[in-house]
């Protein structure tokens, strides 16, 4: 019902007619489209009632040929005729319209004064002025010029701005049109005086988010990225940033900045499910602001029966709260990779940091991990200096992007001389790219590689956290969680040998999907996944496909897939589950 009355209306403003139980309204049905929604307009809603239904039809003309003077027609001859049906008493007022000529544009003067004369900005706006010479004259985009100029003049802090002129001057024959428009900007105003009024924290700590200085000309765009980035430090739970125009000097603005902190202390817990790790339950604390230096803190436990896991990051701002900070990191992790079961100790000192829209990462980790095969227990320790630096793109949705492209690469090694366990250099890199084809079609596909220099002597002694495994839910699906990799026996003896997976230096995985969109809510897939993890520079792939089925929920997407995995001895199908954004 709705979606009929709502198609109903639609057809009463873009048809020739429209009508009330008062009035039925007839136009011309040759005149173009747009003319006959911009009379539709300028009538206004039809009368409810018979007294409104006689001021309506005096005005009818009148306001028919107003219509279409806007769009430049001032020779157009209107005229009405009305049928009584006084039966129903419904009056059906008809209206002709014939049009002649349109008014075209014979000059157009655009002259600018005041200190806007040297701001490029105002130079680029005038010179694609979008009223030309020769056009039909439409005071619409008459109009939308000197609205643009004025949201111009208050956006880069001409606030004193005026039109000393701005007319359409008629010729006596109403063929053509002069338009003039002389628009003063007057002084531009800058930026005085900072105030913030939280002072528990130092002014040092916020004064890098300020991106501009006292003295600078003023500009709106420049306050949303100030009000932007205090938002961003997760330090307050309130940010108002605003002109104080009522204390301005000449040419000069104060800004007052009103702060509210946030809370001190923010726990969270959680609840959730992939095939990979099973159940997996989850506490969190953070304290967004430590002390008056900007420090915060963020601690996260997360229990599952397979990769329990629990960090602790403490991050000092060095040269901007957001996007330079000295991070502390300590991390305890329990895994199964391959046949193996790995415990680990990690502490990282590294400097997070934004430059040229990428984020990096240098850092010194110590790594102490024990792992167990099948009841053999073995360890090491390791000092390892690295490099990561990663980037994400994407248009459209946070948890939907119509494109996007992420790449993730990092680099670290280790020496045996430096109290480490063996010697290596190690390479990680990861892309993903998703793109809308075309409405309702999308493709994901991503790509890993890894490569891992170290000696033939010491690859088996290698931690497990540090080698490459393949399969799983973000792996090769149809296959277990990181089954896949090279083998080695436990046992000499033949005849009682036990082939486990111990993982490889040299990784290459890669996959793509092609997604459907049902609905809003409701996207389908189908998928081929690859890959190969050895210790030899020799490809030995596996492959795997299956269909899927995603629920686009306000937690991002929930994925459902069926992998079958080709390349085993006996292949079988196997179940996905998992939850989150694809970049």
């Amino acid at each position: 019902m709705f979606n009929r009355f709502t198609l109903l209306i639609l057809f009463f403003l873009i048809s020739p007619f429209a009508s009330s139980n008062a009035l039925v309204v007839k136009i011309s049905d040759d005149l173009p489209r747009h003319l006959i929604k911009n009379i539709h307009a300028y009538l206004g809603t039809l009368p409810a009632n018979e007294a409104e239904r006689s001021s309506f039809i005096f005005t009818a003309n009148k306001q028919t040929e107003n219509a279409l003077k806007a769009l430049g027609y001032y020779r157009a001859v209107v005229t009405n005729s009305i049928n009584k049906n006084l039966d129903k008493d419904v009056w059906t007022l008809s209206i002709s319209v014939l049009l002649n000529q349109p008014t075209k544009i014979k000059s157009v003067r655009i002259s600018l004064t005041g200190e806007a004369l040297g701001d490029e900005a105002f130079k680029n706006t005038i010179q694609n002025v979008p009223i030309v010479k020769g056009d039909i004259l439409h005071h619409g985009v008459y109009e939308q010029f000197k609205t643009d100029l004025v949201s111009l003049g208050l956006e880069r802090g001409y606030f004193n701005a005026q039109f000393i002129n701005s007319t359409i001057a008629i010729h006596k024959d109403l063929d053509l049109a002069d338009v003039v428009i002389h628009f003063d900007s007057g002084p531009r105003y800058k930026f005085g005086e900072i105030k913030f009024d939280e002072s528990t924290i130092n002014f040092s700590v916020l004064k890098p988010l300020i991106p501009f200085e006292v003295g600078d000309f003023y500009q709106q765009r420049l306050l949303q990225n100030l009000q932007n980035e205090l938002d961003e430090t997760q330090y307050f739970s309130h940010v108002v940033v605003r002109p104080e125009t009522e204390n301005t000097t000449i040419s000069t603005l104060p800004i007052d900045v009103s702060l509210e902190k946030a809370k001190r202390h923010h726990l969270n817990l959680g609840l959730g499910y992939a095939t990979d790790t099973k159940e997996r339950f989850s506490f969190g604390w953070k304290t967004p602001l430590v002390n008056r230096y900007g420090h915060r803190q963020e601690t996260r436990l997360s229990y599952s029966t397979i990769n329990p896991t629990g960090y602790f990051i403490y991050s000092i701002p060095l040269t901007h709260p957001n996007n330079d900070v000295l991070q502390l990191q300590t991390e305890l992790e329990k895994n199964d990779y391959g046949d193996l079961t790995s415990q680990f100790f990690s502490f990282k000192l590294g400097r997070v940091y934004l430059k040229d829209d990428v984020l990096r990462q240098p850092y010194l980790r110590y790594l102490s991990e024990e792992w167990n095969t099948d009841g053999l227990y073995d360890d090491g320790n390791y000092i390892i200096p690295g490099f990561t630096w990663s980037d994400i793109e994407r248009e459209g949705p946070l948890l939907d992007p119509s494109k996007g492209f992420r790449h993730f690469y990092n680099i670290e090694g280790s020496y045996e001389g430096l109290s480490s366990e063996t010697s290596f250099l190690r390479f990680n890199a990861r892309w993903k790219y998703i793109s809308l084809l075309a409405p309702k079609h999308r493709i994901v596909s991503r790509l890993e590689l890894g490569y891992i220099i170290v000696s033939n002597d010491s690859k088996e002694e290698l931690s497990p956290s540090l080698r490459f495994y393949a399969g799983g839910d973000q792996s090769i699906r149809g296959f277990d969680y990181q089954s896949i990799g090279p083998n080695v026996f436990l046992s000499e003896d033949i005849n009682q040998e036990d082939e486990i997976v111990i993982g490889g230096t040299n990784m290459i995985v890669a996959s793509l999907e092609y997604q459907y969109y049902f609905s809003n809510k409701w996207r389908g897939a189908l998928f081929v996944d690859a890959g190969s993890i050895n210790n030899t520079d020799k490809l030995d792939p596996v492959y795997s496909v299956g269909p899927g089925i995603h629920y686009l929920s306000p937690i991002g997407p929930i994925r459902f897939a069926l992998g079958y995995s080709l390349s085993e001895e006996h292949p079988s199908w196997r179940i996905h589950f998992s939850i989150g954004a694809e970049l």
